[in-house]
């Protein structure tokens, strides 16, 4: 009880003390960030006469589900597939990812008397943040040499590893107190061990968080189904909804062909957009609040030594 009082004399101090201004300002934030979101969601289930008329609203002004018809009915089968490769894509992306990721990680936070290519390592990882050779030279490799072009594995091989990722989880293992594998090594425990019974459960936040960000990456990856996919069995949800708006700016460009079929009026350009924008981020926000708390966690605490 005098814990929970205390508790509750801190939140009502730091009202006092001008937090209920920055709490106001998170929450204005939020809403300005949620408002397009929200407006792309109604939209999405209005009429296009209505938008036309009458503009965008924060409640559908006409109720339809015409857009959804027209977008699915006949390419209903393409889109569930989209969605499967995409959802395969994600998972066995991040997992592929994480793994490389991590053992990069722990190998260059080491210290030079462990492991000696540590900082050699780091250096090369890093170099690649700043000079590339360029995506002419990359897409030879990736698909003359490495033959990854239209095959699944070209949708989540080049992207391996994150340098972003790798360097927040490395500051995390170096943030982990020498002492317990010093420990270790003297009760016998050889690198592997130490790898996986100290090193990885005392990091499984920051773990958690380069994982939800492979996993938000692969799910919002555009240029590799672009550059390697041709096939339509393989498009990711972005490929099949760029394909879908390039297909419909196709038929609208086309305007003697779209009158003499009549066409013209039937085609919900502007409730389409939101639609598409619907398919695109509903599963990540679904996903999103059961996350969230690990991503700030796992960013702070490398930063913090001590």
């Amino acid at each position: 009880m005098k814990a929970n009082g205390k508790k509750k004399k801190g939140v009502s101090r730091s009202l006092r003390d001008g937090g209920w201004f920055f709490i106001l300002i998170t929450f204005i934030l939020a809403a300005v960030c949620f408002l397009p979101l929200w407006i792309a969601f109604a939209s999405s289930f209005s009429s296009e006469a209505a938008i036309n008329q009458a503009g965008y609203a924060l409640w559908p002004r006409e109720f339809s589900l015409e857009t959804y018809k027209f977008l699915t009915q006949n390419k209903g089968a393409m889109v569930f597939r989209s969605y499967v490769v995409t959802f395969f894509v994600v998972a066995a992306g991040t997992i592929y990812s994480l793994v490389i990721t991590t053992c990069f990680a722990y190998a260059t936070a080491q210290k030079k008397t462990m492991f000696r290519y540590a900082n050699v390592l780091s250096f090369f990882a890093w170099f690649t943040t700043v000079f590339s050779g360029g995506v002419l030279p990359w897409y030879i490799l990736t698909t003359r040499y490495y033959h990854l072009q239209n095959n699944i594995w070209a949708l989540f091989i080049p992207s391996a590893m994150s340098v972003f990722n790798m360097m927040v989880l490395r500051n995390n293992f170096k943030a982990t107190p020498e002492e317990l594998y010093e420990s270790a090594r003297i009760d016998g425990a050889g690198n592997m061990c130490i790898f996986l019974k100290i090193a990885i459960p005392l990091n499984k936040v920051a773990m958690v968080t380069i994982t939800l960000f492979y996993a938000l990456g692969y799910w919002n990856d555009f240029y590799l189904s672009l550059y390697l996919i041709t096939k339509q069995d393989l498009y990711t949800v972005q490929k099949m909804l760029y394909q879908m708006m390039s297909n419909i700016s196709a038929l609208l460009s086309n305007s003697s062909a779209a009158s003499a079929a009549g066409t013209v009026a039937q085609v919900p350009v502007t409730t389409s957009r939101m639609c598409m924008t619907v398919f695109a981020t509903v599963p990540v926000l679904v996903f999103y609040p059961f996350a969230q708390k690990y991503f700030v966690q796992g960013i702070t605490v490398g930063a913090v030594k001590g």
